[in-house]
């Protein structure tokens, strides 16, 4: 069922930054510091290209499915994934990912879902998801049901274009800091470089982060940030692709 993920992998790497995306995160915090993670994600012009950049006869062949409306236990697949050590594959277990699929109608969309004990592990399973041992790539894989244990940097790994910030919240607390060893690894990266020069030709990737908490800001630091009335919601939206020119100007720090 999910040979379609491996084959679509190349395309989104190749497409993605290209103005496919339509990125929404979620973070609900509730009053005792657990909560829900969500990221929803529309791909759906992602299809208009690949039925102009495969042909029909191609993409029938790859993608015989060409409707799908399902959910994917996290729980059910995160052992078929080699690599990822036990810790972070409990942070992962509980999520789940509905993918929705309508070729015909030119829809295309994945929202995730990672419930979490406390702001400790959210902030762990936010940085997790964005790591290189998380790797898209690697997690695809595995979905997939390859089990070779092969080396999956022999293929695309959308990991290398996560988050190149450090998120950090604890109770009271919330910060995303650019990490710059990380930035700095991949200047010299040639996919990286593509990506950097198709965001300064105008390019728009519409990003949004609402972060609903349980108590009333007390300080934001960064004009992006907009608040509710009542101060509990946080508002960041932006184009994901003008953190790769300024990556410093979408740095931010709330206190709560």
């Amino acid at each position: 069922m999910m040979k379609w993920a491996r084959f679509l992998l190349p395309l989104v790497l190749l497409f993605g930054f290209a103005g496919c995306f339509d990125i929404d995160e979620e973070i609900d915090v509730k009053t005792n510091g657990s909560g829900e993670w969500k990221m929803n994600i529309d791909m759906s012009q992602l299809v208009d290209i690949m039925q102009t950049y495969m042909g029909k006869e191609e993409l029938e062949k790859q993608l015989p499915q060409r409707k799908m409306d399902t959910t994917l236990h996290m729980k059910d697949l995160i052992d078929t994934v080699s690599g990822i050590p036990a810790d972070k594959k409990a942070l992962l277990r509980e999520g789940q990912v509905h993918v929705q699929l309508n070729m015909d109608e030119k829809i295309f969309k994945t929202n995730t879902e990672f419930p979490f004990k406390n702001v400790s592990d959210l902030e762990k399973l936010r940085n997790v998801a964005g790591s290189n041992s998380f790797g898209a790539g690697k997690l695809l894989k595995g979905f997939g049901g390859d089990k070779s244990g092969g080396d999956s940097s022999q293929g695309p790994d959308l990991s290398m274009f996560g988050s190149i910030y450090e998120f950090r919240i604890t109770d009271g607390q919330i910060s995303s800091k650019l990490n710059k060893p990380k930035w700095d690894s991949l200047q010299n990266n040639p996919q990286f470089a593509q990506i950097k020069a198709a965001g300064g030709s105008g390019i728009d990737v519409p990003y949004s982060m609402t972060i609903r908490l349980p108590r009333p800001v007390k300080k934001a630091d960064n004009p992006i940030i907009k608040l509710s009335e009542d101060k509990k919601t946080v508002t960041i939206k932006y184009n994901l692709m003008d953190t790769f020119q300024q990556p410093e100007k979408f740095e931010y720090s709330i206190s709560y």
